[in-house]
């Protein structure tokens, strides 16, 4: 049970709660507000029993503390006003709303002046998954599970618990009791199932070949117990596809809706008929290129059953930030809360003009946060001068993590050189596996080491200081795309200053034939971000498996991420097993097998990991406060990720 927050509670008395909404239909609706009595117990430091009576803002409080032996316990009884909806309610548009009631939300990234499309609420159809990241996943519908990527915690929704089954051939999952549509329906396995099947079996819709691939059925056992069955066996299938919910997300449609509509023409926009129907904590009223609009449904189910408090905007209103300027001017101006990304020196001069403004971190130079991504320099391990490990080495000895990380980024992330993010799940295999990297030292700087390296590939320095064998210098292009444009010009001078002929080649806007040359095996070395691991290390590691890689070179490989090319099948053997084991740095078999593909990985220097990716994302506290941060980590700051509605639902007035 997600208990009322104190803070929200003092709140909804100081501030008092509407009285009354505007329905669908245009009709006025009255609520009632009523008194409720809310216990709340926490731990706190005291020393004797005492008896207190406190009048805060009209909130009269009762405290008793008391010492025991273990355990220190203090109960606040509080007098709150909660929401009475009548029984004809209907959510819908409330009319004038304020903007200390509303939270503003604007795109994750600065660009667009306007939302195109922005009367397709369709989910699934052609580019659904930018509609659902963009703001549906925070407003409209909500997931069987959300994922605290900073300490690895599952945390159940709309399902209480799942089971994968032994031989990883299905996963059962129960649930929540209590749970409705926000046109009052009941939710059931029924929904569950209409929905996932109709994913298997529609090729055009977001996920679609996923859902092929892997499920063969969805049972029914009663209206909240649902088993999947699957085609092949996956012991991470309900992690990957219902748990984390960053990059992939399988909202579940009301069936009673959906089943009358062609699902790839369905706009899934109607405020008349109060769509799109989800069973998250808003709807959607209005809709036009300058925004987006959402209010609070009072009859939201978790408030109903007691599972959460109501979130306390009563507006949700995503908006377009404009260019880069535009969206810094903006948010400086207290126009937005949920602001987009800044460059560090940008986010800098913003915050000095207007301390309002927050990101991740509550003091530099790192001010952003981690995103299961990590900056790598990329190499083709099995075609051209990169196939030679030696090579490699040198290449890796050869670059100075640091100085790139002070130059191109003004030290505003860190450096790796395990494909790891730093995020707290996966903390536990890094520390678990500190002596394979201490063997390796990946982020060692050492010229002197990387000629040993090159003279074993054969090569020797030429008249002009550079790298050549049989006559022949060593070059080779440098592929960068353009929003990692920094990073260009530093290592390609790094990599002259150690004798390497390379040029930088910037592919900026298209960066389709960088791409295409880079999956196809016909690039020697690119920068590119590589995104895996969010809670152990298989997410990664299992990307340099064979059947990633291109056939031969020319032909496109069959996964975004596995472009190293490498093929290797002691390390596909390694990975192979790893795929039938649940991870779990506690798992001795588990262990093994992620310890020898990370020494595989290091030694043969498979790909070159640079840095973190860390985003500065940007928060402006005028109006609201109680966003995520370093030292309140409840959830990754990522307004893109299904989590995210926990921070709308944390959020309180400023003021």
């Amino acid at each position: 049970m997600i208990k009322l927050n104190s803070k929200v509670m003092v709140f909804a008395l100081i501030t008092g709660l509407f009285s009354f909404v505007i329905a669908c239909g245009g009709t006025t609706t009255e609520t009632i507000v009523e008194k409720e009595i809310v216990e709340v117990v926490k731990e706190v430091p005291v020393e004797k029993e005492v008896i207190k009576e406190v009048e805060v803002e009209k909130v009269v409080v009762e405290e008793k503390e008391v010492v025991k032996e273990v355990e220190v316990v203090k109960k606040e009884i509080v007098e709150v006003e909660k929401i009475v909806v009548p029984p004809d309610y209907k959510p819908g548009h409330r009319g004038d709303v304020s903007r200390e009631d509303t939270l503003i939300i604007t795109g994750f990234g600065p660009g667009a002046s306007e939302w195109t499309g922005f009367d397709n609420l369709n989910p699934y159809s052609a580019g659904g998954l930018g509609r659902v990241r963009g703001i549906l996943n925070k407003t409209i519908y909500e997931y069987m599970y959300y994922y605290n990527h900073n300490t690895g915690e599952q945390i159940p929704w709309l399902a209480t618990s799942y089971t994968t089954h032994d031989d990883a051939m299905g996963v059962d999952f129960t649930l929540r009791q209590g749970i409705k549509w926000s046109d009052g329906e009941d939710f059931s396995c029924d929904d569950v199932k209409y929905t996932v099947e109709l994913l298997r079996d529609t090729p055009e819709l977001v996920f679609a070949s996923d859902m092929n691939e892997w499920v063969k059925s969805v049972t029914c056992v009663d209206d909240h117990n649902v088993t999947i069955n699957l085609n092949k066996p996956n012991v991470r299938f309900f992690y990957f596809y219902f748990v984390e919910n960053s990059e992939i997300h399988i909202q579940i449609l009301p069936k009673h809706i959906w089943e009358n509509e062609d699902p790839l023409e369905f706009t899934n926009w109607d405020s008349n008929k109060g769509y799109p129907v989800g069973t998250g904590p808003y709807v959607a009223v209005e809709a036009s290129g300058q925004g987006q609009i959402f209010d609070r449904n009072d009859a939201w189910w978790a408030a109903e059953t007691g599972f959460s408090h109501l979130p306390v905007p009563l507006r949700v209103a995503y908006i377009p930030p404009g260019s880069a300027d535009t969206a810094v001017a903006r948010n400086i101006n207290n126009e937005f809360d949920v602001g987009s990304i800044m460059q560090p020196g940008v986010f800098l001069v913003a915050k000095k003009k207007n301390p309002n403004i927050q990101s991740w971190a509550v003091k530099g130079p790192s001010w952003g946060a981690a995103d299961a991504c990590v900056y790598t320099l990329g190499v083709n391990t099995n075609w051209g001068p990169m196939s030679d490990v030696n090579v490699r080495r040198a290449i890796n000895r050869t670059v100075d993590r640091q100085q790139l990380v002070d130059l191109a980024y003004e030290g505003s992330t860190v450096t790796r050189g395990v494909p790891y993010s730093t995020y707290g799940g996966l903390k536990l295999y890094e520390d678990a596996q500190a002596d394979i990297i201490a063997k390796y030292d990946p982020e060692k700087h050492d010229l002197d080491e990387a000629a040993t390296h090159m003279a074993a590939a054969g090569y020797a320095k030429d008249g002009d200081g550079q790298w050549a064998k049989d006559g022949a210098k060593l070059e080779f292009d440098l592929h960068v795309p353009g929003w990692l444009k920094p990073m260009g010009p530093v290592l390609e001078k790094q990599l002259k200053d150690g004798g390497f002929a390379a040029t930088f080649v910037l592919h900026d806007p298209d960066n389709g034939p960088m791409f295409d040359a880079v999956r196809t095996g016909k690039a020697d070395m690119w920068v590119l971000v590589h995104c895996g691991s969010s809670n152990e290390p298989w997410g990664t590691l299992q990307h340099y498996h064979s059947k990633f890689s291109a056939p031969s070179q020319g032909e496109m490989n069959t996964y975004i991420w596995g472009n190293s090319h490498y093929k290797n099948p002691e390390y596909d053997a390694i990975i192979d097993q790893m795929d039938a084991i649940p991870g779990s740095s506690n798992d001795p078999a588990y262990m093994a097998l992620a310890d020898q593909a990370l020494e595989l990985f290091l030694s043969d220097v498979i790909e070159i990991t640079l840095a973190e990716e860390r985003h500065v994302v940007t928060f402006n506290t005028a109006h609201w406060k109680g966003f995520a941060n370093e030292n309140d980590p409840y959830v990754a700051p990522y307004s893109l990720w299904a989590a995210f509605i926990l921070e709308v639902l944390n959020v309180t007035k400023a003021k």
